[in-house]
């Protein structure tokens, strides 16, 4: 009796720890600057109440003759594994275009890839946006222009991510002009939500999707693991 009263005990905590594992988000956080020459860019993903973590920061991004010089550190955490690794990689058009076909490639390898990502990012929650520009070209009449211009780009892409993400916040936004002189910077920070559940259900689907053709799952890892 006691044996069995146990085991179901047991098998509840279970299902409750489960159930909360799924429902628990995963917190998405993006966020780039730039400070005249001055460029950076980090990614931090945590999940499982921080069991799982996931950071890519590129701390330098410069112009090298026709290609563009990238250092960038990435470090995961995951059950109890600490990992961290630095790469560095020159980007010229060349990689830009294979990179190009080769995701053109991999969407034609998976079945119904638009479908998918529409679904996905219907259950993506963005908690917070925040995008600030100060810009000016050294003519009050171009600065002028350059800052209505930017607006309507800012304007568009909250437009078109109202219509695929859940925008649980006022985006925050702002262009200053800068008529005195020629300068252009600007911050950006992104954070977005998606219930564990879901991005295990979706990464399953996806799953699915690439092995209906055959070559789609190989030409993902080219993609994603730079094979």
């Amino acid at each position: 009796m006691l044996g069995t009263l146990y085991g179901w005990i047991v098998a509840c905590g279970f299902f409750v720890l489960l159930a909360t594992a799924m429902l628990s988000p995963i917190v998405i956080t993006a966020q780039f600057a730039k400070q005249g020459k001055n460029e950076e860019m980090e990614i931090r993903v945590n999940g499982l109440f921080g069991l799982l973590s996931y950071k890519l920061k590129v701390p330098v991004m410069k112009w090298q003759g026709a290609s563009l010089q990238v250092e960038e550190d990435s470090r995961k955490v995951g059950a109890g594994i600490n990992s961290w690794r630095h790469d560095e990689e020159d980007i010229d058009a060349e990689k830009v275009a294979n990179g190009v076909e080769k995701f053109k490639h991999a969407l034609r390898l998976t079945r119904n890839m638009k479908e998918w990502a529409k679904r996905t990012l219907a259950k993506v929650k963005l908690v917070e946006w925040r995008w600030s520009t100060s810009v000016g070209t050294g003519d009050a009449m171009w600065t002028a222009m350059t800052t209505g211009l930017i607006w309507s780009v800012k304007s568009s892409i909250i437009g078109v991510l109202s219509q695929l993400v859940q925008l649980k916040v006022q985006p925050v936004m702002n262009v200053t002009p800068q008529f005195a002189r020629p300068a252009f910077s600007t911050e950006w920070t992104c954070i977005a939500k998606i219930r564990f559940g879901y991005a295990m259900l979706a990464g399953l689907q996806l799953l699915v999707r690439m092995k209906k053709w055959k070559g789609g799952v190989k030409a993902w890892q080219n993609i994603l693991f730079k094979a």
